[in-house]
């Protein structure tokens, strides 16, 4: 027996019921998701769920103002742990402050009260009396966002699902892992699960760090990398913290650079970050392992003791999770290069929680629209377009990479070792 689908949507994270949703909401399509195991069990629970500006290139700025905004919408109406205990960057001896103007500021992003871009220029003084962890040794001062926030990827992927199965439209089908495709010419005729074959029209890899796998499944070979990023606890309620803003320290840890959050109870959470491929990372995401190195929390906590005053803070084993990576360190959302109704939206590069809305938005530019571009008018209150071609997947194969603008480092972003000042 054959089931069938308009459109089979391959992961249920973040990317893939999100998608689901807006493709829902914009068709009258039949939407089957296939989920191996269960909801944001992979990469979407363990990431850190920050919402924050990746402002380095005009595509995630504009995913980034299309995530703010749609969060901005669910809460008004539903419960999905958001958190507006903001972003810090710390300026030191060496660096520049006060600091310019965010690049993207005045095209995306008026400096409203409300708006990602609204941030606070505090001297060392006042960063010191605001954060008192934070040691002020060779502090200049800091810009704090404090419309940045961190969501609960757990009830942010479950109130997608909800959302997309009341359209009446998508199914989810948990503890289905996707075994076969079955081609016929140039398009995946039958998609072959754990409970039986379906007969589809479209397919969309939205399989995280899976998606190379997924895509080998076509006959196809995807420019995807899976790479292990640790996170690490410290119990911050021994010392009296609460609502730590998303920020870092000038220094990396054994050679990557480690962000830090608030937690909800009063932990803090420390995670390794890289915006794109880097040697030494990479893993099969079904054979990792999930805990951190032994000497990881120590290492962890001998960098940031250096620069904040942690006294009574345990530093503890936390988790990996498995990051989908590109080698310029941007997304692959577009339609396959050889096989004409596969679809693919993978390589996050650990920015899934911001990006979500503008990848679905741009999967319905792409199947449904059949346009290149996405509109922001809805965001912005005046007409802007930006251009999505760029994220084909065969860019790898021309050597036609995107590049990070020269003149932009994310606001607050999760920092890496190579970012070009010593802000954080």
């Amino acid at each position: 027996m054959a089931f069938s689908a308009d459109i089979a949507i391959i992961g249920g994270g973040i990317i893939g019921l999100s998608a689901a949703y807006e493709l829902a909401e914009a068709t009258s399509a039949r939407i089957v998701v296939f989920e191996r195991m269960a909801p944001a069990v992979g990469t979407t629970g363990g990431s850190a769920g920050v919402l924050c500006l990746c402002d380095f290139h005009d595509i995630y700025a504009a995913y980034t103002l299309l995530g703010d905004a749609r969060v901005r919408d669910l809460r008004r109406s539903h419960d999905i742990g958001f958190r507006a205990w903001g972003s810090l960057h710390v300026y030191y001896e060496g660096g520049q402050f006060p600091p310019p103007q965010d690049p993207f500021a005045v095209r995306f992003g008026p400096d409203r009260p409300d708006s990602l871009y609204h941030r606070e220029i505090l001297d060392s003084a006042e960063l010191v009396r605001r954060f008192p962890w934070i040691k002020r040794d060779h502090v200049l001062g800091g810009a704090f966002y404090p419309n940045h926030g961190f969501v609960n990827p757990y009830r942010l992927v479950d109130l997608y699902q909800k959302l997309a199965v009341a359209t009446g439209r998508v199914e989810v089908l948990r503890g289905t892992p996707v075994l076969q495709f079955r081609r016929s010419g140039e398009r995946v005729g039958t998609v072959v699960t754990r409970r039986g074959a379906w007969n589809v029209g479209e397919v969309v890899n939205a399989a995280g760090p899976w998606g190379a796998k997924v895509a080998a499944l076509a006959g196809r070979e995807l420019a995807l990398t899976p790479q292990r990023i640790q996170v690490c606890v410290a119990t911050a309620f021994d010392d009296g913290i609460d609502g730590s803003p998303l920020t870092g320290v000038p220094e990396p840890v054994n050679g990557e650079g480690v962000w830090c959050r608030g937690e909800e109870g009063g932990t803090l959470l420390f995670g390794q970050h890289h915006h794109a491929t880097k040697p030494g990372y990479t893993v099969d995401p079904d054979y990792v392992n999930r805990m951190n190195d032994n000497d990881y929390p120590t290492d962890v906590a001998a960098v940031y003791r250096r620069y904040w005053r942690l006294p009574k803070s345990e530093f503890l084993n936390g988790w990996c999770c498995v990051y989908g990576t590109t080698e310029d360190g941007f997304p692959i959302v577009s339609r396959d290069s050889e096989v004409t109704n596969l679809w693919h939206a993978v390589g996050m590069n650990g920015h899934g929680i911001t990006c979500h809305a503008g990848v679905a938005r741009t999967l319905r530019a792409l199947m449904v629209e059949g346009s290149s571009h996405i509109d922001l008018s809805d965001v912005l209150g005046h007409p802007e377009r930006v251009d999505i071609a760029p994220l084909d997947v065969g860019r790898f194969q021309r050597g036609e990479l995107i590049q990070f603008h020269d003149d932009s480092t994310p606001r607050g972003a999760k920092p890496d070792e190579s970012a070009p000042s010593p802000e954080v």
